[in-house]
């Protein structure tokens, strides 16, 4: 996504590709009316080989995905930054999505609490390779911003956004949500992964997570505190929530019920996630607006849609 004077253009593109993504960014400039002050391009880099399965099925694919196309994507940023160093256009921001898996196992209290995930704790033993090349995609942006600072030239400032499970509209059909709406609305039996006591996930509706990306993607980091041009920041619901409970909240929202066969846990998967939005809060002054209830219910109402008639044979 680039914006540019309060536009969005949304471009099919490979993002590891150099070149063709550095043409995308170029015809962008080439479209916009500089101005006064040049043209400003900001990017929200989203692309990604999402999900633990799929990425342990595919290493490479998901190191090229979510590692490799980071680094291209902040090297044609600099690239540009160096190309019109007289003003005419300029990169002055890129929002890297990451995952809220980096952190592992989430840590729980002596009476099995879950504890909030903050962003200075430690994220050096990731559980999946999903998790290993998202944390790989945020310390090659770290050491790219420090480079450049170094250079003095080509420089763009990163917001790293620890996105956790997500869900809404559109959204994934391996997830949680998608799968028990689909079982639920067609009369099949829910399958659930584990005794429902033992995972638990922090869900943030989508509407508020393009709501932080489009504030991340604006935010003046010109401040003292954020000096170094790299932040991280969680978007999270920063609620656990078990999956005995998001499999009744979905049943609320369906309006139905049914019965519930159970599966062993899936490699790779952590036991729960739950963040804490601390950083969020101050740097973006962002706070999740829609509780679950609230969310499933408008994503059940999509879901039983003409609008999602395409979607809901998708496996």
């Amino acid at each position: 996504m680039l914006t540019r004077a309060g536009t969005c253009d949304v471009a099919e593109v490979d993002a590891s590709d150099s070149e063709a993504f550095e043409r995308v960014v170029l015809d962008a400039v080439a479209r916009a009316d500089a101005g006064e002050g040049g043209v400003d391009i900001r990017i929200a880099h989203l692309a990604a080989r999402s999900g633990v399965g799929a990425a342990a099925g595919d290493a490479v694919g998901a190191t090229v995905a979510n590692a490799l196309s980071a680094v291209n994507v902040l090297s044609v940023a600099s690239r540009v930054n160096r190309a019109y160093s007289e003003g005419i256009a300029r990169v002055p921001r890129v929002v890297l999505a990451s995952s809220g898996s980096v952190y592992g196992e989430a840590s729980m209290t002596a009476d099995g609490a879950p504890i909030a995930s903050r962003v200075g704790d430690g994220t050096d033993h990731p559980t999946s390779t999903y998790a290993a090349t998202k944390r790989s995609s945020e310390l090659l942006a770290k050491a790219h911003v420090a480079t450049h600072a170094r250079a003095g030239a080509g420089g763009v400032s990163v917001i790293v956004a620890r996105i956790f499970t997500v869900f809404g509209p559109r959204g994934r059909p391996d997830m949680a949500v998608w799968r028990f709406i689909k079982q639920l609305t067609s009369g099949a039996r829910l399958t659930r992964f584990g005794d429902g006591q033992s995972t638990w996930r922090d869900y943030v509706y989508v509407d508020d997570v393009v709501d932080a990306l489009t504030r991340a993607l604006m935010v003046d980091l010109d401040v003292p505190e954020s000096s170094d041009g790299f932040e991280i920041v969680n978007i999270a619901g920063a609620r656990p929530v078990f999956l005995s409970e998001i499999i009744a909240a979905c049943e609320e929202a369906c309006g139905t019920s049914s019965a519930v066969d159970e599966l062993p846990q899936r490699p790779g998967d952590v036991g729960g996630t739950y963040g804490d939005i601390t950083e969020a809060t101050a740097l973006l002054d962002w706070t999740p607006k829609t509780t679950l209830r609230d969310g499933l219910r408008r994503t059940v109402a999509w879901w039983t849609s003409p609008e999602a008639d395409e979607y809901r044979d998708v496996e």
